[in-house]
């Protein structure tokens, strides 16, 4: 593998979508457990998930997929790229919404709430299906085997 693919692996490899996804489920049943027992203190847990969808997104939105060939899940990157983030995006959105009024005292949101929970877990699953489907690449196996560091959710600056 030369260092040109092992670059464009790098721009693609965050981690393991299944430890993202697991991020993702913990603190979304973290958020589920306070508001199910009339807790309003999620601030932390919301700040987190924001900070980390963020973060993923910007990574994805930085992937140009016409520098990508046969060689990488192209189809699988697209479905996270254009589908699922942007999706993931407008349940944390409403989520996010819904919370902040929550917060404050709008405690009759609370079946909606749970309600969303929901809607961001079944997206949630569905990254982790496409991470799984991701790994099954035997090339992105071979770039793992380089030994690469490997940059999980730090921010786009680096490459």
């Amino acid at each position: 593998m030369d260092q040109n693919e092992q670059d464009l692996w790098k721009k693609v490899d965050v981690g393991g979508y299944a430890a993202l996804g697991t991020l993702f489920a913990f603190i979304l049943d973290a958020i589920k457990n306070k508001v199910e027992s009339d807790k309003t203190d999620v601030k932390e847990q919301l700040d987190t998930m924001n900070h980390s969808y963020k973060i993923i997104s910007k990574r994805f939105e930085a992937i140009d997929l016409g520098r990508f060939d046969k060689r990488f899940p192209v189809d699988t990157l697209r479905k996270l790229k254009e589908k699922l983030f942007p999706e993931m995006g407008n349940q944390y959105k409403g989520l996010n919404t819904m919370l902040k009024h929550y917060i404050s005292g709008s405690s009759h949101l609370k079946v909606r709430i749970l309600h969303k929970i929901k809607e961001c877990k079944a997206v949630v699953k569905q990254m982790n299906e496409l991470g799984q489907e991701f790994s099954k690449n035997d090339r992105y196996w071979e770039y793992r085997k380089t030994n690469p560091e490997r940059i999980y959710l730090e921010g786009t600056d680096k490459k």
